[in-house]
């Protein structure tokens, strides 16, 4: 028998080029999967980029700065059945968890875990619980894409909006809080009640709001952990003036708003043994960047000076003041004293606003940046006093002019007088898009450039490329 040496020789050059191909192959397939789980293991904000114009994933710093400074783990329940989850949903819980290493969530289909929700008051399918030991809130679906009433029952569209992260992170301030914090409202000097875009933001921050009356009262409330005198229409009574001061001086903590057309000698009096006092006039913006377009100057859109005080604040929100006046500050004030909100530099103060029948300067008008709102801190005594010298900032309809920015910095005050972590209003994001349109010239053009030319190009470049290979 003969054997063909050159053929054998072949065989075994294909054979060991077959199994160079498979090993290559098997070597690729792994490399591939392994890729495929480290990518997976990678925290969903560098494999997913949100691209949706409302930036439906993206957290705000108010959620992130809560979630890296969680003080106990917390575990989210999505209720949800296996292939009908909402994507929008698990989206922004994956958010949640790439934030801090204490949040994490899982799934519970009903339909598995069919007692799963009758442990949770409130509980129902598309809702989410999150649980912090044995304390725990419901979130519910309805209230993560809530419907525009007002275009519904007046146009009949149902339109809704995406609230998911506003909800989700208002249920998480509440669930890693134990403690609750009481704010007085003072009553007795006409002064204005918070609209419910106020207490329900306290509310959210677990601060509950009751009247007092220091004059029936006869003394601040020992579970008083703030006070708030909103717009007093008439001055402190002496006792009055003496119950407050006694309460600062032992730590407590004060938000006044008032208004600079009501003279009151007594809570001016207050205000300055903290450092600060009225700067003479009426506060009137020229740079339009700074207040609302078609309305009078002293309508002030005043800057958010950045401080721990304001962290609860949006970053870029736009806050509204209305007529104010400017607070002036003792630099050799013994308290610390920070800026909360300001006027642009190009700002004045109107002496003569009570007789002016313009808003124009005059040549002895102050001008520069002006304080709307400061905070006075005693580091000695622990007492806290903010001033915000505008009788409208704590208005409802003021609040919704600017979507509940002014609410915002009111909860954000608040916290800081209970040293607890800020929480703020978050803007509820459209989940409506704008339709891309095609014009009826260019659609003709597109047209015969995909279903003409282009394959035609393809067939050349074939036909083109065949040719060149037959000649080789």
């Amino acid at each position: 028998m003969k054997f063909d040496l050159k053929k054998l020789q072949g065989s075994k050059r294909t054979l060991h080029n077959g199994v160079y191909a498979s090993l290559l192959a098997v070597a690729v397939l792994a490399a591939v999967i392994l890729l495929n789980l480290v990518v997976r293991a990678l925290p969903a904000r560098y494999t997913e980029y949100d691209i949706s114009t409302s930036a439906l994933f993206t957290l705000s710093d108010t959620s992130k700065n809560l979630l890296q400074e969680l003080p106990a783990d917390v575990t989210a329940y999505y209720l949800a059945q296996s292939g009908q989850e909402d994507a929008n949903i698990t989206r922004l819980l994956d958010r949640y968890a790439d934030e801090s290493s204490r949040f994490c969530w899982e799934q519970r289909d009903p339909v598995l875990y069919p007692t799963f929700a009758a442990a949770y008051e409130g509980a129902s399918t598309g809702c989410v619980v999150l649980t912090c030991g044995d304390r725990y809130e419901v979130v519910a679906y309805s209230a993560m894409y809530p419907l525009d009433e007002e275009l519904y029952y007046y146009y009949g569209v149902e339109q809704r909006s995406f609230d998911a992260e506003n909800q989700l992170t208002v249920a998480l301030s509440k669930v890693i809080r134990t403690t609750s914090y009481k704010l007085y409202e003072l009553t007795g000097h006409g002064e204005t009640a918070l609209d419910d875009d106020f207490t329900d933001t306290l509310e959210n921050s677990n601060v509950a709001v009751e009247s007092l009356n220091l004059t029936t009262a006869g003394a601040v409330p020992q579970d008083a952990d703030a006070l708030l005198l909103n717009a007093p229409l008439t001055d402190l009574t002496d006792a009055e003036m003496q119950l407050l001061t006694d309460y600062l001086a032992s730590g407590g903590k004060l938000l006044a708003a008032t208004d600079f057309t009501v003279k009151t000698p007594n809570l001016d009096a207050l205000l300055a043994a903290y450092g600060m006092t009225r700067q003479t006039g009426l506060l009137v913006e020229t740079d339009p960047d700074h207040y609302p377009y078609g309305y009078p100057q002293t309508y002030l859109l005043p800057s958010v000076q950045a401080s721990e005080i304001t962290a609860g604040v949006t970053a870029n929100t736009m806050l509204y003041a209305p007529i104010a006046q400017g607070i002036l500050c003792d630099e050799e004030s013994e308290v610390l004293l920070t800026p909360l909100l300001a006027t642009s530099s190009t700002a004045y103060s109107m002496e003569n606003y009570a007789t002016a029948e313009t808003a124009a300067k005059a040549d002895t008008d102050p001008e520069g940046s002006f304080y709307v709102a400061v905070a006075a801190e005693n580091a000695e005594t622990g007492a806290r006093l903010v001033w915000i010298n505008c009788p409208n900032m704590l208005l409802g309809s003021i609040n919704q002019s600017v979507s509940g920015a002014n609410a915002q910095l009111l909860g954000s005050i608040v916290n800081w007088f209970n040293g607890e972590q800020t929480t703020a209003v978050i803007s509820s994001k459209s989940l409506s898009a704008t339709a891309l349109t095609v014009p009826n010239v260019a659609r003709v053009g597109l047209g015969v450039l995909f279903t003409l030319v282009l394959p035609l190009l393809c067939v050349i470049a074939g036909a083109v490329i065949c040719l060149i290979r037959r000649r080789r």
